[in-house]
C-alpha cells in the first residue's frame, strides 16, 4: 500500500515586523554621538542609546499601599525631590519615617535633616527605623542644612566612583582613578569679608567622562546595553563595593569573599539607596532671620535660598540616585482680593515658594479626614481613638499619571494600617461583604480555607498573619483597583 501523505506542516507564524526609523534616526545620532565625543558620554543621547535615560533610577518602597496606589509606582522614586505636605498632625513625618524604614530593610541608607528637633526616638523604631544605622544631620538653618547634605552626596558620589573603577580593575578593565576636585565650605559670619579662608576643604573623587567611556566600551563588550548612566546590569555583573576597614589583612580577607559571590559584614554594595528626608521646610529658619532681631521682617528669604540650592543639587541627586523627600507644613492664606468662591483666592499654600513645587517630581498631600475607633460605640462613650484615616491627594507627579486620591488607616504607634485599607476599599468595591461578620464574596481568593472572620479590618490583618501567600492575592486585587 502506498504510504499516506506527511501531514501538513503547521504555517510559520509571522515575523514581528521591526518598527519603521524615521529617516531623521541616523541624523539624531550623529547630533547625539558628536556631543558624546566632544563633552563626555553622559552629556548627550538618544533614547534608544541610553536604557535609563529619562526614567528614575529605581524605587524605595513606601510600606504604604494606599500611597503606592496613589503613586501609581513601587515606592518613592531614586534620584528625584518628592514633597509631603499637610496640615500639623496629618501623618507626614510617620510616612517619611516608613520609607526610612523600608529604605534600611533594603540595604539602603536614611539620613534625617532633622530641623524641628521634634522626632521621638521610640515611636521611630516602632516603625521600623533603626536608629543607629541612621545619618542625623542638625543644620540650624537653610543654608547650612543644604550644606550639610551636599557635603554628605559628595561624600557618597566619591565613594562611589572609587568602588567602581576598582570594580572595573578586577574585571581586567584598565581604567584610570577618578579626577578630584574641592569643596569649601566657609564660616556664614566671614560672608562679608575680603580673602576669607574656607574652615573646612574636602576632596573628592569625582566620575569623569574617561571612566564613563571606559564602561560604555565594557558594556558593549559585555553584550549589555550601552548606558551612559551606571545601570543595574552593570552593577550586578562588576559588583562595586565599599570596604569598611584600614587593615590589609582585614580587606584582602573581605574581598576574597566578596569577589567569591559571598556577604561579608565588612563589605557593602557601593550604590546602596540613599533616602534624605528633610523634617521640616516650614521649621527651618534662613541665615539672614537667626542673625536679624525678632522685629525684623525678611520677604521670601527662604523661598529665594531652596530655590537656588534645589536647582544646584538636581543633577548631583540624580547621578548618586538619591532620593530627596521634603516634609512641608500648610498655612491658611489671608484673604485678600477677593473672597471664598473667586478664582483668585486659595484657601491654603505651602512653605518655601514655588521653587519646591517646580524641582519636585512628586507632590502628594496629606489630610486628616477622621478618625478611627476599635468600636462603633466608642466615640459615643469618649473612648480615644486607635488612629486616623488620612487622604492621600498627588497633584504632581511626573511619573505616573497625577491627581489621584487614596485613604488609608494610620494607628497610632504602628503607622499605616494595610490591612485597613485593602478591608475598605474590597468592602467598597463588593469583594467583602460585611455586617457583624465579614466575608470574601469570592471563595477563590481564600479556596480551601474560605470562612468568615470577625473585626472588620483587624480581624482580616489577623487573617492574613495566618494564612501564607493571602497578602499577595489581596495586594493585586487593591492594585487593580486603581482608576
Amino acid at each position: 500500500m502506498p504510504k499516506p501523505p506527511p501531514p501538513p506542516k503547521p504555517p510559520r507564524p509571522p515575523k514581528p515586523k521591526a518598527p519603521k526609523r524615521s529617516a531623521l534616526d541616523p541624523f539624531a545620532r550623529a547630533l547625539a554621538q558628536n556631543v558624546r565625543d566632544a563633552h563626555g558620554v553622559d552629556q548627550a543621547s538618544t533614547l534608544d542609546m541610553s536604557e535609563e535615560l529619562g526614567r528614575p533610577r529605581g524605587y524605595v518602597g513606601t510600606r504604604n499601599i494606599a500611597l503606592e496606589r496613589a503613586l501609581g509606582t513601587t515606592g518613592i522614586p531614586l534620584g528625584r525631590f518628592v514633597e509631603v505636605s499637610g496640615w500639623p498632625g496629618a501623618g507626614k513625618s510617620t510616612i517619611l519615617d516608613q520609607v526610612f524604614a523600608q529604605a534600611q530593610q533594603e540595604g539602603g541608607i536614611a539620613v534625617l535633616a532633622d530641623t524641628e528637633r521634634g522626632r521621638d526616638r521610640k515611636y521611630m523604631v516602632n516603625l521600623g527605623v533603626r536608629p543607629e544605622s541612621m545619618v542625623w544631620i542638625g543644620g540650624s538653618t537653610v543654608e547650612s542644612m543644604f550644606d550639610e547634605v551636599e557635603t554628605l552626596v559628595r561624600t557618597a558620589a566619591s565613594m562611589s566612583a572609587r568602588a567602581w573603577v576598582a570594580a572595573l580593575k578586577r574585571a581586567g578593565v584598565k581604567c584610570s582613578d577618578p579626577p578630584t576636585y574641592k569643596h569649601e565650605v566657609f564660616d556664614p559670619a566671614t560672608k562679608k569679608q575680603k580673602n576669607r579662608r574656607p574652615i573646612k576643604v574636602f576632596t573628592f573623587a569625582k566620575w569623569g567622562r574617561e571612566q564613563a567611556a571606559v564602561l560604555l566600551a565594557w558594556q558593549k563588550a559585555n553584550g549589555l546595553h550601552p548606558s551612559s548612566v551606571r545601570d543595574a546590569p552593570s552593577r550586578a555583573a562588576l559588583r562595586p563595593c565599599v570596604v569598611y576597614s584600614d587593615d590589609p589583612a582585614e580587606i584582602k580577607e573581605a574581598m576574597t569573599a566578596w569577589s567569591d559571590g559571598e556577604d561579608h559584614h565588612l563589605v557593602q554594595p557601593a550604590d546602596r539607596p540613599i533616602v534624605i528626608g528633610w523634617d521640616s521646610v516650614a521649621g527651618t529658619p534662613t541665615e539672614a532671620e537667626l542673625a536679624g532681631d525678632a522685629r525684623d521682617q525678611h520677604v521670601a528669604s527662604a523661598a529665594k535660598a531652596i530655590r537656588r540650592n534645589l536647582r544646584r543639587m538636581v543633577q548631583l541627586i540624580d547621578d548618586e540616585a538619591i532620593a530627596f523627600v521634603l516634609v512641608n507644613q500648610r498655612y491658611e492664606m489671608i484673604k485678600t482680593g477677593g473672597g471664598f468662591g473667586t478664582s483668585n483666592y486659595k484657601p491654603s499654600e505651602t512653605y518655601g515658594g514655588g521653587g519646591i513645587k517646580y524641582h519636585t517630581t512628586i507632590r502628594i498631600e496629606v489630610d486628616k479626614v477622621g478618625d478611627i475607633f476599635q468600636r462603633a460605640d466608642d466615640r459615643k462613650n469618649n473612648v480615644p481613638p486607635l488612629g486616623q484615616i488620612v487622604r492621600i491627594k498627588v497633584p504632581k507627579n511626573k511619573v505616573a499619571d497625577p491627581f489621584h486620591k487614596e485613604e488609608f488607616g494610620l494607628v497610632f504607634g504602628r503607622g499605616a494600617d494595610n490591612a485597613w485599607a485593602v478591608f475598605n476599599d474590597l468592602k467598597a468595591r463588593g469583594i467583602i461583604r460585611h455586617a457583624s461578620w465579614s466575608r470574601f464574596t469570592d471563595p477563590t481568593i481564600l479556596g480551601v480555607n474560605d470562612k468568615a472572620w470577625q473585626g472588620g479590618w483587624m480581624g482580616l490583618s489577623n487573617l492574613i498573619a495566618e494564612t501564607s501567600g493571602l497578602w499577595e492575592r489581596l495586594k493585586g486585587i487593591y492594585m487593580e483597583g486603581r482608576a
